[in-house]
């Protein structure tokens, strides 16, 4: 099962947070720089500042829309997150879920070996991996201290499950015979839980410092909640929610048109308000019939198996609920609905609780409720949600619109119409109730941006608007007629609805052969299949809207972030040029595939690492200058909130490796740092696995017998050195590969990078002239501030702009080079500008010069005269591509 590609970006956005908290070995920095590089300020005009629940624990939140694929990302979550720290952790996961639907749904598919889920979690830790119950483990079933140690144990726990206040949850901090086992596993105090003993299930959980995943976390925000999380001990938490909750540190969002584009739901809701609650009844028999008449001819022409479902809400009854909707049930029966193709769901009764509902075999159409169908319960052929309330009522929608919003197979079909999803309501203040089904789209993840409605009673002036993901599907007209709107069930027309659905019954029944021959079903027929007309059209211009937004520079920023951002517009007197300005970029030759017939695609780092090997490399390391670190506790790093422990590269990973190490023969404990650097070198995936043991291997074997035992201490500076050393061996081959492929004409430059109408840089400077922006990223340092200053000053300058860094044009060789500035001259030729300081004169300036030459003369065959520099601020090096200051405003002046 292949990630869809906003999945991708999710798991993509999560390693780039492991990345950073790697590097800055700080949660809160970690999380601002994510979001900074997004070009997203923190605060008020943009995301809220990371918020510490627990001291020295990463707390990040994943926002993926109902119907996204949330257990799924966390499965694919679960390694990039051990990925990040040390080898010597216990791979332990607390996968928490809010309640015993959604637990007996998780166990089952991450127990089933053959799921897809369950394969990807298999796939990641070489099918070492156990799952298991609240009761397996009390009951220390396959659980045990050698088990832990090595496979990804994963424990798959409800809220409830360890809450004190409950007596189920009081049982995990009980003594438990059967975990005994685990009483000399660990032993260090300051792990424990107070006044708890040391074999209760709620203490081993605390000794595996378990990564917690958080299911539905919106439902976590009680201070017990807090609380329960604080007691597993854990070493990083993610939550997963459509809904965060106001202090949730965001890392990711999916917005609703990348799960529409992935065809995962069916959106946009199209809201329709009835004058009576008969027509309520009669548009969505009559749509759902329409519906399935469209789904058996797509079936006919080999698409898959779909029977849509109407989802009948009743009006709570505070008296006597089941009233309700057992009249429902009643008008359904007495207007011809067959009884096998109804079944009601609430509290008390449930009908469809051993019904496989996407089987041919069930015959449910009409599912019946009053909030009962809430998370747990999914059934992608649930197309319709209409209320069946009194008219002066506004029911309650929330909590159950998430249900008809999954597409069928997560995959759209070709009836536009079976790709979106309707509620159908009588209402006399419809205003309300289409804020309740906003309310029902926020609880879904999604925004009032992704419905549209129809008030059949209100005036047009009055009518509700909605843009952007939404259609506009013409009325569905009712053709009985009325005099007086009913206020109650009690007074619906059951004879009268009969007459009216008779032949759309009949023609569910007997099929679309049975054609209907009287004049109110033609004519509802007729309107029926205008509107199906008006969604391919409409859906059409949906899609138009949504290809657009592809081309949005801010395509990762959620919508509520992007609505309070700073954005700088190119100014006018530049924006028609530069819009239809295309730098070109390195691209490498290929040949056309059955996917795609391009002859070229653009060069990617891992293009240049094709043949590289470690076999024939030398193992020359100086360890000299390396010094060992003693086992401590570092007392200011473990009071500093901010630190992540889990993942702190000198210290807390020194504690645990002594504790191990008291007990390992000499021989493991190098074996278990081999495998650390091993772990943290073989993230680049350009060297095998194999070929990276053993060229660790001939160095171990060539270190003294004193580099080993200060290697037992501590592993990080020699894991350091030894990743410096591979880096630099595969930097040097890609250089030669990249020269070689220049050389042969296999690499060239080809048109491809445009410019973004808006940027929203988080400090700006507006003071210099022929900004190519209202406003331009602010300098790093005055160096660059006097270029910029003297290149505006001269008269066949046209305009400059500051590149951003990672996020605007990149020369994409073997060493990616973001350039400070971007210059027209008057004349058309483009500047490409790298401002350094004396100091930063180097081996690595010089590749980057050299890179950067070469890719202007590739790129000035295009079409357009381009132009590279690397700018010191008094040295004139001596190789290409590279001048002093003085030397570069001499060359620009004769421009």
């Amino acid at each position: 099962m292949e990630l869809k590609s906003y999945q991708k970006n999710v798991i993509k956005d999560l390693n780039r947070f492991l990345e950073l908290l790697t590097e800055k070995q700080n949660i809160r920095q970690a999380y601002n720089t994510l979001w900074e590089e997004k070009g997203v300020t923190l605060g008020e005009f943009g995301i809220a500042p990371y918020h510490a629940d627990l001291c020295g624990v990463p707390h990040v939140c994943l926002k993926v829309p109902t119907g996204g694929g949330k257990t799924y990302i966390a499965s694919c979550s679960v390694k990039p997150i051990f990925d990040a720290m040390p080898q010597v952790h216990p791979k332990a996961v607390v996968w928490l879920v809010p309640s015993d639907a959604i637990l007996t749904q998780t166990i089952a598919v991450l127990q089933n070996s053959e799921h897809p889920y369950r394969r990807r979690i298999n796939s990641d830790f070489s099918n070492h991996v156990e799952v298991y119950t609240k009761e397996q483990l009390l009951n220390g079933q396959n659980f045990d201290p050698v088990c832990v140690d090595e496979q990804l144990s994963i424990f798959v726990l409800s809220y409830d499950s360890f809450r004190t206040s409950k007596k189920e949850g009081r049982k995990a901090y009980q003594e438990n015979g059967y975990l005994a086992s685990f009483s000399e596993y660990k032993t260090e105090s300051r792990i424990l839980l107070a006044g708890t003993d040391e074999t209760a299930l709620i203490q081993v959980i605390r000794k595996l410092n378990p990564v917690v995943i958080v299911d539905e976390s919106h439902h976590a925000v009680s201070k017990l909640s807090i609380e329960m999380l604080e007691n597993f001990n854990p070493a990083f938490i993610l939550e997963l929610t459509a809904t965060p909750r106001e202090k949730s540190n965001i890392i990711s969002f999916v917005g609703a048109s990348q799960l529409k584009r992935e065809e995962m739901v069916k959106l946009p809701v199209i809201v329709y308000n009835r004058k009576s609650q008969d027509d309520v009844f009669v548009s969505a028999i009559s749509l759902r019939q329409k519906l399935e008449n469209e789904a058996k001819r797509a079936e006919e022409q080999g698409g898959k198996y779909i029977r849509p479902i109407v989802l009948f809400q009743a009006e709570p009854n505070n008296r006597d609920e089941s009233t309700t909707y057992e009249k429902i049930k009643r008008i359904l029966l007495e207007i011809g609905i067959p009884k096998e193709q109804i079944a009601i769901k609430t509290a008390d009764t449930d009908e469809i609780k051993k019904q496989d509902i996407l089987s041919k075999e069930c015959a449910i159409r009409y599912i019946i409720t009053v909030n009962a169908l809430k998370e747990g319960w999914d059934c992608p052929f649930a197309y319709i949600l209409a209320t069946v309330a009194n008219r002066s009522s506004v029911v309650d929608v929330e909590q159950i619109l998430g249900r008809i919003l999954r597409m069928p197979l997560a995959k759209a079909n070709e009836s536009p119409a079976l790709n979106l999803s309707y509620v159908i309501t009588s209402s006399s203040d419809f205003f309300r109730t289409c804020e309740k089904v906003v309310a029902g789209l926020n609880a879904a993840g999604f925004s009032s941006k992704d419905y549209r409605s129809k008030d059949e009673c209100a005036d047009k002036e009055n009518e509700v608007e909605q843009t952007n993901l939404q259609i506009v599907l013409n009325d569905l007209m009712i053709l009985q007629k009325q005099t007086n709107l009913q206020d109650n069930t009690s007074d619906i027309n059951t004879e009268e609805l009969k007459n009216q659905l008779s032949e759309i019954i009949s023609l569910g029944k007997e099929g679309e052969a049975s054609q209907g021959n009287t004049e109110y079903f033609r004519e509802l027929e007729e309107h029926t299949a205008k509107m199906l007309c008006d969604a391919e059209a409409t859906n059409a211009e949906c899609w138009g809207k949504m290809n657009d937004q592809d081309m949005d520079k801010f395509a990762g920023i959620p919508e509520e972030v992007k609505d309070k951002m700073k954005l700088y517009f190119i100014k006018n007197e530049f924006i028609e040029e530069v819009l239809q300005l295309e730098i070109p970029q390195f691209v490498i030759k290929t040949q056309p595939t059955l996917f795609s017939d391009s002859e070229s695609a653009l060069l990617e780092k891992e293009d240049l690492y094709k043949g590289f090997t470690l076999r024939d490399k030398d193992i020359q390391i100086d360890f000299n200058s390396v010094e060992a670190e003693i086992a401590k506790v570092d007392v200011e790093d473990a009071d500093d909130d901010d630190t992540p422990k889990a993942f702190q590269l000198k210290g807390y990973d020194n504690i645990h490796m002594k504790e191990w190490f008291d007990t390992q023969p000499s021989e493991k404990k190098r074996r278990l740092c081999k495998d650390m650097i091993c772990k943290r070198i073989s993230k680049n995936n350009a060297i095998h696995d194999s070929e990276l043991n053993e060229y660790i291997s001939r160095i171990m074997e060539n270190m003294t017998e004193d580099q080993l035992t200060d290697l037992e201490q501590s592993y990080y500076p020699y894991m350091v050195a030894i990743e410096k050393k591979v880096a630099s061996l595969l930097s040097e081959y890609a250089f030669a590969q990249f020269r070689k492929l220049i050389e042969q004409e296999h690499i060239l430059c080809k048109p491809s990078y445009h410019f973004a109408e808006t940027i929203a840089p988080i400090r700006t400077i507006r003071s210099i002239p022929k900004s190519l922006y209202t406003e331009e990223e602010q300098f790093d340092n005055e160096y660059e501030k006097k270029v910029v200053w003297e290149l505006s000053a001269l008269d066949n300058i046209k305009w400059w702009h500051r590149n951003i860094a990672r996020k605007g044009f990149a020369i994409n060789g073997a060493v990616t080079a973001y350039p400070d500035f971007i210059v027209m001259t008057t004349s058309g030729i483009v500047l490409f500008v790298e401002t350094k300081g004396d100091q930063l004169k180097n081996d690595e300036s010089k590749i980057k010069a050299e890179i950067g030459a070469k890719w202007a003369a590739k790129a000035s065959m295009t079409g357009r005269l381009y132009k590279y520099y690397m700018v010191f601020q008094t040295k004139n090096p001596d190789y290409e591509g590279a001048c002093s200051y003085n030397r570069f405003m001499e060359i620009v002046r004769g421009l």
